[in-house]
């Protein structure tokens, strides 16, 4: 009798009870209510994660600026608009999971579990047959030896890899063993455009593309900076008055009756 290919991968049954339980999209259940807002970085991450020019997309940025939001929202996004299957996405927050103990690679048992358990083919079947798995690890850095976990993960399956991490040093510290596999997003603190979208629902387009600095060289571009500000001038006002008096940080300028010390922001 051939061996059953569930029995590739064991976890303990809290383990198993446990990322069953945050990713409720493998039985059509919906995920937690996300804010209906989305960070400039939303757009730039989820075009980036479906071309899949490297396999390996990290998020980095200090708690707080809304990195586990924004992958949550680009999960939604992908079941809900973008036909991608629910049983093809796996999420893990290693900042909260139970003990990995026994577990001496995490990224790669967890990995083969899903594929085994959730999946139900190979990574690289899933892949021919035009639908990749796509892999959401949030707190990356938490673990032992991830970069060449993930390294290895990714040389030999086709699969598309979605990181956060709030440690810049860790995740720099692995960034050689991904060398030619990983590209960044760097998520810091609300801009003041994003203050106004957030605070007034007015959604303001960036004036300075992605990766694209020439601009910054030019008269005209600045001139036009200045002029726009200047034909929104009550706009401005209230975004630098909001900024000035709760900061950067998503929750605070989303609750702006909260007083400032019951934020749960540290």
């Amino acid at each position: 009798m051939s061996k059953d290919i569930f029995d590739k991968e064991r976890l303990t049954p809290a383990l198993d009870s446990f990322l069953r339980d945050v990713n409720p999209w493998w039985e059509r259940k919906p995920g937690p209510v996300l804010p209906a807002y989305k960070r400039w970085a939303f757009n730039i991450t989820l075009s980036k994660f479906q071309k899949g020019l490297a396999p390996v997309i990290v998020i980095r940025g200090p708690r707080q600026v809304g990195k586990t939001t924004l992958q949550l929202q680009i999960i939604e996004d992908l079941i809900e608009n973008k036909g991608i299957p629910s049983n093809h996405i796996l999420r893990i927050q290693f900042d909260e999971i139970p003990s990995l103990r026994g577990l001496q690679e995490p990224i790669l048992s967890i990995s083969r579990w899903f594929e085994n358990r959730v999946l139900g083919c190979t990574f690289n079947e899933a892949a021919r047959s035009g639908q990749p798995a796509c892999l959401f690890f949030d707190e990356v850095q938490n673990l032992k030896d991830w970069a060449p976990q993930l390294k290895a993960l990714v040389d030999h399956h086709t699969v598309k890899v979605l990181l956060t991490g709030s440690s810049a040093l860790r995740i720099e510290a692995g960034r050689d063993s991904l060398a030619g596999r990983i590209t960044s997003v760097e998520l810091g603190t609300l801009l003041l455009r994003e203050v106004a979208g957030l605070r007034f629902g007015e959604q303001i387009k960036p004036h300075l593309l992605d990766n694209d600095l020439e601009p910054l060289l030019q008269k005209d571009f600045w001139k036009h900076l200045q002029q726009y500000g200047e034909s929104k001038p009550e706009l401005r006002d209230n975004a630098f008055a909001a900024f000035s008096e709760r900061g950067g940080y998503p929750m605070a300028q989303a609750h702006p009756k909260v007083a400032w010390p019951e934020m749960p922001i540290n």
